[in-house]
């Protein structure tokens, strides 16, 4: 049965309480397969929404077939349709779903599936990576996509073009590619997605000037499924159960010359998060693109080039106690884990927050910033898998492995976080 709607009034009703897993396709046709749009992607997921874009060749978007639950299929327009090269590209706005449900959705002959976020304490698995050659066929997205995790961070480096366009559609014509890679695409469809680039899919290595930075963020906000950020950087926030996920652009904000990654704007925000998330979340995740432990040296692309802003930052860490932070990074090729033991940055130069390195995704090894506690290994065809253990005590565990693209354990991690009681623990919006 199918309902036509506009908007998706009754979606929350229709979604039932369906187990993880038991909705297909568990796999999704490739890009070049199927007809009507050229690629499709969600992101922007919460307990009760999401968004869907997707790549058009005409002028005009097909409506798209929303499935919450399997019994009821909704018929939904697109919120906005935009003009682009040789097509529009289409946002479909899903709301008033069910927390904790498997969707599906098909769109222009695509087909996707994601699950709504959970509304309270709840386990689920999150992978990341970064760092793959531009529209990468390497079978590590394969290799994500069996792990069916609720969320696929990607932690920079999308693609390897080092644009010096001004022009938006110079940056789209490259998520084309990105985006019609099969292995990619087929994970892009199998799970939400949030990206936050790193320099060599921004602006950042052209010669940088506003003009640069605006196009790359005009083509950003196109095409990409986001939760809301600022007018000049993509930092951004969200929520998964009791944790919240903290992403900052290392890029758009950075200025050498006055010794910030993040500007001044971006970095208020940040503040003000860790300070609302210190007494709302059980657990906080700051998703950082470039390697935080580094040593001190003037001019580094890394935190140690930044080493005033990191005391900074390492000192209101320590105010508000890292007991209940952890990061996950990108940037260098390499899985690496410390356990907080090298991360001493803040006043009283004590063991802090744990750090998770992972990649590279398609790219050579390389090894970045360091020491870590846990070693170094860098590869190619590698990711990150980050399990959270929630069952709503005061405790909640976390698991880190860094894999390879048979899915083998190359290193790993597990600490526990003493949490806000269920009771008390809300949400941040």
């Amino acid at each position: 049965m199918t309902i036509t709607r506009n908007l998706l009034p009754e979606a929350g009703r229709a979604c039932l309480a369906l187990a993880f897993g038991l909705l297909a396709p568990r796999t999704v046709p490739a890009a070049d397969e199927a007809g009507g749009a050229r690629w499709a992607w969600v992101g922007a997921v919460t307990p009760t929404a999401a968004i869907v874009k997707a790549r058009f060749p005409g002028d005009t978007a097909e409506p798209l077939l929303l499935t919450p639950s399997g019994v009821v299929t909704l018929r939904l327009a697109p919120a906005r349709v935009e003009p682009v090269a040789d097509g529009v590209i289409a946002t479909y706005v899903l709301a008033d779903l069910a927390p904790a449900t498997v969707c599906r959705y098909r769109v222009g002959g695509l087909e996707g599936r994601f699950r709504t976020f959970p509304a309270g304490p709840a386990s689920f698995a999150v992978a990341f990576g970064s760092c793959a050659r531009t529209a990468s066929e390497h079978p590590v997205f394969a290799a994500i996509g069996r792990r069916e995790p609720l969320l696929f961070l990607h932690t920079g480096d999308l693609h390897y073009e080092d644009l010096q366009a001004t022009d938006p559609g110079s940056h789209l014509a490259v998520l084309d590619r990105v985006l019609g890679a099969r292995p990619q695409a087929g994970l892009h469809r199998a799970t939400a997605f949030n990206w936050i680039w790193d320099d060599h899919d921004s602006a950042a290595k052209s010669p940088d000037t506003p003009a640069h930075r605006a196009a790359a963020l005009r083509a950003y906000r196109l095409a990409v499924p986001h939760y809301p950020h600022s007018t000049h950087t993509l930092g951004h926030a969200f929520t998964v159960g009791r944790v919240r996920f903290i992403v900052t652009d290392a890029r758009s904000g950075r200025d050498r010359a006055r010794g910030t990654m993040l500007g001044d704007a971006q970095k208020a925000w940040f503040k003000a998060e860790l300070r609302a998330a210190a007494t709302s979340a059980a657990l906080m995740v700051w998703v950082n693109s470039v390697p935080w432990i580094a040593p001190e040296r003037a001019g580094a692309d890394h935190w140690g080039g930044f080493a005033a802003e990191r005391r900074e930052l390492a000192a209101l860490i320590e105010e508000l106690g890292p007991g209940r932070l952890c990061m996950l990074s990108g940037d260098a090729h390499m899985l690496a884990i410390d356990d907080g033991r090298h991360n001493r940055y803040g006043p009283s130069a004590r063991p802090s927050f744990p750090v998770f390195h992972a990649g590279a995704l398609d790219q050579h090894g390389s090894v970045k910033g360091g020491p870590y506690s846990r070693g170094t290994f860098p590869g190619g065809g590698q990711f990150g898998l980050m399990q959270v253990i929630d069952e709503g005590g005061e405790t909640i565990r976390v698991v880190w492995t860094g894999r390879n693209v048979r899915d083998e354990t190359i290193v790993q991690h597990q600490f526990a976080v003493s949490s806000l009681p269920a009771s008390t623990a809300t949400s941040p919006p």
